[in-house]
C-alpha cells in the first residue's frame, strides 16, 4: 500500500472515531446516551481528529514522527474498547437497551485506522 492509500485509511479511521463520539453509544429504554454525555467522548473526538490530521500529512507526503499517529489511535482505541465492554456489561446486567451506532462507528474507525497505520508504517517517519 502506498502512502496515499495509507493516509486515506488513517483519515477515514480518524473521521469515524470522531463522528462516533457524537452519536449514541448506548440506547436504554429508548433514550440515547452519547460519549459527550459522559465526557469520554472528548478523548475519542480529539484522538480521531489527530489521527485524521496525521493521515492527511501521510497522504500529502509530509514528514512527522509516526509514533504520534500510533499514540492518537491507541488513546482513541483504549477509550472506545473500555467503554464498549463497560456499556455491554451494564446492558447485559440490566437486560434492557443496546449498543448504539456511535460505538460501532468508533470501533470500525479503530480497525480502519490500524490498517492505515500498519500499511503506512515508516512512510512518514521524520
Amino acid at each position: 500500500m502506498n502512502s496515499k492509500n495509507a493516509g486515506i485509511a488513517m483519515m477515514v479511521g480518524g473521521a469515524l472515531l470522531a463522528i462516533g463520539s457524537f452519536l449514541a453509544w448506548a440506547t436504554v429504554l429508548g433514550i440515547d446516551v452519547t460519549g459527550m454525555d459522559g465526557g469520554d467522548g472528548w478523548f475519542t473526538l480529539i484522538s480521531g481528529l489527530a489521527l485524521a490530521v496525521l493521515g492527511y500529512f501521510t497522504y500529502a507526503g509530509r514528514k512527522y514522527p509516526f509514533w504520534l499517529a500510533w499514540v492518537a489511535l491507541a488513546v482513541g482505541a483504549a477509550v472506545a474498547i473500555i467503554n464498549y465492554f463497560d456499556i455491554k456489561g451494564v446492558l447485559d446486567d440490566a437486560g434492557v437497551g443496546s449498543i448504539g451506532m456511535g460505538m460501532w462507528l468508533m470501533l470500525a474507525g479503530v480497525v480502519v485506522g490500524i490498517v492505515g497505520l500498519v500499511m503506512g508504517r515508516g512512510k512518514s517517519a521524520a
